[in-house]
């Protein structure tokens, strides 16, 4: 008994050693948390997903990916209805952000197709993640009690953070790299990760900070050439294979539904960035076949040309410039669907991985299969979009990012999808795709700056030979849009304020379509602040779209009722010959401010049209003491005294 006891007291030493140790950290403040989700700073009923969580991930960047910023209710009511998104850049919206995701665009028409419900779309997405992230935030989200689960994921797997050919890397090894994800809020193993990083910097030189200008991608790679079927390719699409299958699994078990996307790229118009023959000695030949097919296209015999292609592809079916060349070729020809199939064969050849193989698609819809969930083929609705099938500038920005008319194809799919499952409740109110388009809350200002972006991006590797660090972009703004635009580009506006001042300038220039989109943009941003409610309703006032205006009034005033949200219910229902209802409106606005002129001269005429001539008298006294010129109180109250 008494050496069971020893024993266990050994075993228990080291335990309790870790557990003080552990404690002590924490007791005197060392380390840190980064939960998913935070409370709104001064919303205490709404969270947020937190800035700060990508430093779970990225430990050697001074900078992270954030995510767009979708505000939810902490406690989640009986008619909502709560939908996460999951992903990288993509399914964040990258480079156009806000209105211009798929999330976004999704939100805001299932929105008009439930009326009676409060749909959320809470995208959690970030650039430069891959499963290993989505599989970490999973048990946070489930906390959230959400309904639905659509993830758009796979073209970062491997240079993701933690991705078998990133600088971030842990390892191979799926399950060592997810338990150290799940210790790493432990004290004791951020203080060991710090000792190991000061170690590692006294052994190598530390690198001097990233220069202005490059890309947090091209920050990541650390494995530029992943030959098709080699083996950390064959790891990568093993690493993507467990972690969706467990996210899967995880959300199977909650009982919780997920939309799971196929992915699309740029097929047609992006060149692979690195060819390579699976041996060097080929590439003499290889070149000789494609400059002989370039020969032979010059002078335009096609049918020559793609026989020296072929040549080449038979001399080594890995490098895939030869692949890209053919379906150049055949797409010229006319041959879109043989074309199709040889453009995605260089893709997959792409030596350098930024683009998801169709390995990756394969995967998404086998293990679909295996966990209960919907397939989603974005893909196929890319495709679609063009009359050849083959998805190119006309819906990609560059190499994979979707233009607006791309994002709004994936935000279609998932809407038809969720349609045809019978997702959400009673689809009574089906928003037809012409007219979701036309009301996408996409500002020509969040368009520039997307531009300005891709702009950056493109200047430097990998579309630029290695080692380039693309120039600040530099603008001319011609027009006030792009002088807001360039501004919020250079962080010398925030998004609130740039808003604000597209939001005058339309007004002023009776642009009030525009106006409307860029207001309501500012709503979807920030459902809790009142003021873009009374914004978009004065607006709509001067459309002489009065009861639209009154709901919107209503929902600033539900957020935070003030004497100038009151004064415009009130104004608003007196034009509609409602005196009653706009005297008790207006009176209240008064007791908040009582020097508000023309909330006084519209409670003037509440209360002449009362008949109560006495109280608009005292009213119209009372503008005058605040503005004894005030010219149309002055009319009023000659056109009362006459009336005595």
């Amino acid at each position: 008994m008494k050496k069971l006891f020893l024993n266990s007291l050994a075993l228990l030493v080291p335990v309790l050693f870790f557990v003080l140790l552990e404690g002590g950290l924490r007791l005197f403040g060392f380390g840190e948390d980064y939960p998913l989700f935070i409370q709104v700073p001064a919303e205490a009923d709404y969270l947020y997903q937190n800035p700060e969580v990508a430093r779970r991930y990225f430990k050697s960047q001074d900078n992270v990916p954030g995510s767009q910023r979708d505000y939810f209710k902490a406690q989640k009511d009986s008619v909502t209805f709560r939908i996460f998104v999951q992903g990288g850049s993509s399914a964040a919206g990258y480079p156009l952000y806000y209105g211009g995701s798929f999330s976004r665009m999704l939100e805001q028409r299932l929105l008009q197709t439930f009326p009676g419900k409060n749909i959320e779309v809470i995208n959690t997405a970030m650039a430069a993640v891959n499963s290993y992230t989505l599989r970490d935030l999973v048990d946070e989200i489930i906390e959230q009690d959400p309904d639905l689960i659509l993830i758009y994921a796979g073209h970062n797997e491997y240079y993701g953070s933690l991705g078998v050919g990133s600088a971030e890397s842990l390892g191979q090894f799926v399950g060592v790299v997810n338990l150290y994800l799940k210790l790493q809020d432990f004290r004791v193993v951020q203080a060991l990760q710090r000792m190991l990083m000061k170690g590692a910097e006294l052994v190598v030189a530390r690198e001097s900070p990233a220069a202005a200008g490059t890309t947090l991608m091209s920050r990541l790679v650390e494995e530029q050439e992943i030959p098709l079927h080699s083996p950390l390719y064959d790891m990568g699409i093993a690493q993507f294979e467990k972690n969706m299958g467990a996210i899967l699994k995880a959300y199977q078990e909650a009982e919780i539904p997920v939309l799971i996307s196929t992915l699309a790229s740029n097929e047609k118009d992006q060149a692979p960035f690195i060819s390579k023959p699976s041996d060097s000695n080929k590439n003499e030949a290889l070149e000789e076949g494609i400059k002989n097919a370039v020969a032979s296209l010059v002078r335009g015999d096609t049918l020559n040309a793609l026989e020296h292609i072929e040549q080449a592809i038979a001399v080594d079916s890995i490098a895939a410039a030869a692949f890209y060349a053919k379906g150049q070729l055949l797409y010229e020809s006319g041959q879109f669907s043989e074309a199709r199939e040889a453009f995605t064969m260089a893709k997959d050849r792409d030596q350098l991985r930024f683009r998801a193989p169709e390995e990756i698609n394969d995967v998404i819809r086998e293990l679909a299969v295996n966990y209960d969930a919907v397939v989603v083929d974005a893909q196929q609705a890319l495709r679609d979009k063009n009359g050849h099938g083959i998805i190119g500038s006309e819906l990609m920005l560059e190499h994979l990012h979707p233009n607006v008319e791309g994002y709004f194809a994936i935000a279609d799919a998932f809407y038809q999808s969720l349609n045809e499952n019978g997702f959400i409740g009673e689809w009574n109110y089906i928003i037809p795709a012409e007219h979701a388009r036309n009301e996408v809350l996409l500002t020509r200002v969040d368009s520039l700056v997307g531009q300005y972006r891709v702009r950056q991006l493109m200047n430097s590797w990998p579309f630029k030979p290695y080692g380039t660090v693309g120039e600040a972009v530099e603008v001319v703004p011609e027009s006030e849009e792009e002088r807001i635009a360039f501004a919020l580009y250079r962080s010398e506006l925030g998004w609130y304020k740039a808003m604000g001042e597209l939001r005058n300038y339309y007004e002023a220039n009776g642009q009030f379509h525009e106006a409307l989109r860029t207001s309501l943009a500012v709503i979807q941003e920030f459902p809790f602040v009142a003021d873009p409610y009374l914004a978009t309703a004065q607006i709509l006032i001067r459309q002489g779209r009065s009861e639209e205006a009154l709901n919107y009034i209503e929902a600033g005033n539900e957020r935070e009722e003030s004497a100038i949200g009151l004064a415009m219910k009130g104004s608003v229902l007196l034009a509609q010959k409602k005196p009653y209802d706009a005297l008790e409106a207006l009176e209240k606005s008064i007791s908040m401010d009582a020097s508000n002129q023309q909330a006084l001269f519209a409670l003037s005429g509440a209360y002449i049209m009362a008949g109560r001539s006495q109280d608009a008298m005292e009213t119209i006294d009372k503008i005058l003491t605040l503005n004894p010129n005030h010219p149309q109180a002055l009319q009023v109250k000659a056109q009362l005294e006459v009336n005595r």
